[in-house]
């Protein structure tokens, strides 16, 4: 795969010696709830890089929907974005701002889409990014090569340093190195696992089997528009191979489906509900994303997001249902933030552990105590305690309490988190956010 033109040198060093070595316990300030508090570090990430172009303009790097975010063994912030997906014709139809691409209101007429991924030091520099925007695709032809996830979507690295990516606007889930270099595909671009329903748009095929109108839910080889990602350093507990790949095949079908290294089917667990309330084990037909995340715990348990029944379902890595936790932050607001909370309507969309070394999973040495909750319905981060479910406090400005805007600390659609080796806590926004916001915790 030919790699996009803009990459920049990176030192990683891939053990696992170093997650342990750089994650050290830290007094975390607790309020009256005795749960960890947070305060937003307004002026991160710094300015993105602004190359000068043949025509002697600075083009100033624009993300678009920053639509995932992970974290490497460097604690260095990866970030999965949009602003390059202009153009492209799915099923016949143009995808504009609807994929995440540029519009007016992002940027003067100067700027430039940023690289796919890009990639921060903890002070907000840019040290990475990947993946040439001219790599992909555009009018009918969609779907006919090996390129970026079209609908870029989840973000997950993993204990040998390599970066994931998914798409929801496709069926694939991407592997690359650091640098760059696609190392693996799970998938076939365009192609997903629904009926085949293909037509002809132009003299070309345009397929239309994506997407939770069309829901096999039984490939061995295809996905249909993944969410989300985890790896697992551990031995599988059927196969004892490390390294399986969960993924959360949720916009279109409604499963965890488990591939192993080489990208062999393994096994899968969930399936859809046809009408509320949904029964354990089910994730809901219709509402976007379903599941929508997936997160490996220490306590070889699999965390994945029902998103419109706004619950988190645990299961065993067999795939037999454990327990579901509710998010429910109305349950500890004021009535007035109870009646908001309601109206919003909670979405259970994306969750992180804390305190947590992300890309470690199930391997990772802390207590993973609590479950960072990202809410897009109510547009704020919410503070689970995992163990009993209940609802402990927020990340956002707001308190327990709906959250948007686009201030430092509010959310504007915000979608997904991740936490590095120091315990601070990352949230990517998309729609009408198109930013990441960085949490440091209040330390005694």
């Amino acid at each position: 795969m030919k790699v996009g033109r803009y990459v920049y040198p990176i030192a990683v060093l891939l053990t696992l010696v170093v997650g342990l070595r750089v994650w050290q316990p830290r007094q975390v300030k607790a309020d009256s709830n005795s749960h960890p508090s947070f305060t937003v570090a307004p002026n991160w990430p710094k300015p993105l890089p602004a190359p000068v172009g043949a025509d002697g303009v600075a083009h100033r790097w624009v993300t678009g929907e920053v639509a995932g975010t992970c974290v490497d063994s460097n604690n260095h912030i990866f970030t999965v974005n949009r602003g390059w997906e202009a153009g492209v014709t799915i099923n016949g139809v143009l995808q504009g701002a609807e994929s995440g691409a540029l519009v007016g209101q992002d940027a003067t007429a100067s700027a430039v889409a940023s690289p796919p991924v890009v990639a921060y030091d903890a002070d907000g520099n840019v040290v990475a990014s990947f993946g040439n925007p001219a790599l992909t695709q555009t009018g009918p032809t969609y779907g006919g090569s090996e390129v970026m996830p079209h609908g870029s979507h989840g973000c997950y690295v993993d204990y040998q340093d390599n970066v994931w990516v998914g798409g929801n606007g496709d069926g694939i889930v991407q592997k690359y190195s650091q640098t760059g270099t696609l190392l693996l595909q799970i998938g076939t671009k365009g192609v997903c696992d629904g009926p085949t329903n293909n037509s002809t748009v132009g003299g070309a095929t345009v397929y239309s089997t994506c997407g939770e109108a069309h829901d096999n839910n039984s490939s061995t080889t295809l996905l249909n528009e993944p969410a989300d990602i985890a790896v697992d350093p551990d031995a599988d507990p059927v196969t004892g191979k490390t390294g399986d790949i969960y993924i959360a095949d949720g916009y279109g079908n409604h499963r965890i489906v488990v591939f192993d290294s080489t990208g062999t089917y393994v096994r899968q667990f969930g399936t859809k509900c046809a009408s509320a309330p949904c029964p354990d084990g089910t994730y809901g037909a219709t509402g976007g994303g379903h599941p929508h995340c997936v997160v490996l715990g220490n306590d070889n348990l699999v965390y994945t997001c029902d998103r419109p029944n706004s619950r988190i379902e645990v299961w065993d890595k067999r795939g037999n249902f454990v327990r579901s936790i509710t998010v429910e932050p109305a349950s500890t607001a004021s009535a007035a933030n109870q009646a908001a909370i309601l109206k919003a309507g909670t979405r259970a969309c994306d969750i992180t552990f804390w305190p947590n070394i992300d890309y470690l999973a199930s391997k990772s040495p802390t207590s993973q105590k609590y479950i960072i909750n990202v809410d897009l319905g109510n547009d704020n981060t919410w503070i689970l305690d995992k163990e009993s479910g209940a609802m402990l406090g927020a990340l956002g400005r707001c308190g327990v309490s709906p959250c948007p805007g686009h201030n430092a600390g509010e959310f504007a659609f915000a979608h997904t988190a991740s936490t590095d080796s120091h315990g601070n806590v990352y949230v990517a926004e998309t729609i009408t956010g198109r930013r990441i916001q960085k949490f440091v915790p209040n330390h005694n």
